[in-house]
């Protein structure tokens, strides 16, 4: 029973939270009902060896869960949850920015009913844009990561066509929670990793200050803006550093999302990059400061020397937090890694049941 208690916990985590109980208890009832029917016609006891080939019989646990779930394109059912959860959160903040910018604009320019009226549509239009823009980036990356799944799930015959590699239920056995990979958190890490890379490459210009959009709204063009740059060349010293280590994780993870546990393998890497992580964040703490930005330039953008003295400290001691927190989170991590690879969760056996004539 504790393996098709493995197994439909592994049909169930790739279901919605709102069905995956009832279609359970269904699953549950139908290997029942076939082990109990094989076992009249062979006349043996149900044992391990008669589950693994029912469960062969039945069906791998995410084609079993496709079954119950509607036809999907380019990014199959284990990922289309995760990816919508992604879509919400990324255009909620892109919704919040750009209102937080129309209303600077608003606030700080007197309009009339019609130029209001342009600079709203314009400001519609542009969260248009980066939505579109923002939704092909992250499609592009759950598809790189959905080839990489299927491949995992796959092998190549002589012509080069995949085809379907044969599914052991023996496998069940293998898996146990410590060594599971979550799918959710490793694909937002993915995702994560892969905007810092871009940002902080190609894209640096956005992270600045501005006392006013009201030439971006009005002309649409942001060489237009008076751009004053929030981080320092200190902070673009460490660009390199951070990169490789956001790559290296980006393939960590496509690289667990194809095996699906982790190994001694995959935990040392991944606790060599978090102690790189550590020791980054480290000399940002004790290096030269990060923001380029001083209280001066501030008060000169906005006019009020005491308020940008009080937004200096705050801005300085964010980033002090900041990196204390990266610090002491990865550190946990570092241990709890550690520990996984010292002691780990046996997996589960099954011992042979005999059941009484």
């Amino acid at each position: 029973m504790n393996l098709l208690d493995t197994y439909i916990s592994e049909v169930g985590r790739r279901l919605p939270k709102k069905t995956r109980a009832d279609i359970e208890a269904e699953i549950r009832s139908i290997l029942q009902d076939m082990l109990e029917e094989h076992s009249q016609k062979t006349g043996k006891p149900v044992d391990e060896e008669m589950t693994f080939e029912v469960l062969k019989a039945y069906g791998a646990p995410e084609k079993v869960a496709a079954t119950y779930l509607g036809e999907r394109y380019l990014i199959g059912p284990r990922l289309y949850p995760i990816f919508m959860l992604v879509m919400r959160i990324v255009l909620m903040v892109i919704g919040v920015l750009a209102a937080i910018g129309l209303g600077i604009a608003l606030y700080q320019t007197t309009l009339s009913p019609l130029n209001a009226f342009e600079t709203i549509v314009k400001a519609i239009a542009n969260f248009v844009a980066s939505a579109f823009t923002t939704l092909g980036n992250i499609v592009i990356i759950f598809a790189i990561v959905e080839w990489a799944l299927y491949r995992a799930g796959g092998k190549m015959d002589i012509k080069g066509l995949p085809i379907e590699k044969e599914w052991d239920p023996r496998s069940l056995t293998k898996l146990s929670a410590p060594n599971q990979v979550k799918m959710g958190e490793t694909v937002v890490e993915i995702v994560g990793c892969f905007a810092a890379i871009v940002i902080f490459n190609f894209y640096p210009q956005i992270i600045g200050f501005t006392p006013s959009l009201n030439s971006v709204v009005e002309t649409g063009n942001w060489s237009s803006v008076t751009f004053i740059p929030l981080l320092s060349a200190t902070f673009f010293y460490y660009v390199p550093y951070l990169t490789l280590v956001w790559a290296l994780t980006i393939i960590l993870d496509i690289v667990l999302l194809r095996q699906g546990t982790w190994n001694a393998v995959t935990r040392i890497f991944a606790i060599g990059l978090k102690l790189i992580s550590i020791t980054i964040a480290a000399a940002m703490l004790v290096g030269p400061s990060l923001i380029a930005l001083t209280s001066e330039t501030l008060a000169a953008s906005i006019g009020d020397t005491g308020a940008a003295q009080i937004l200096m400290s705050l801005i300085s001691q964010f980033v002090h937090v900041a990196l204390w927190i990266v610090i002491i989170v990865e550190s946990i991590e570092v241990v709890r890694l550690v520990y996984r690879q010292v002691v780990r969760t046996p997996a589960p056996t099954f011992a042979n049941k005999k059941q009484p004539n």
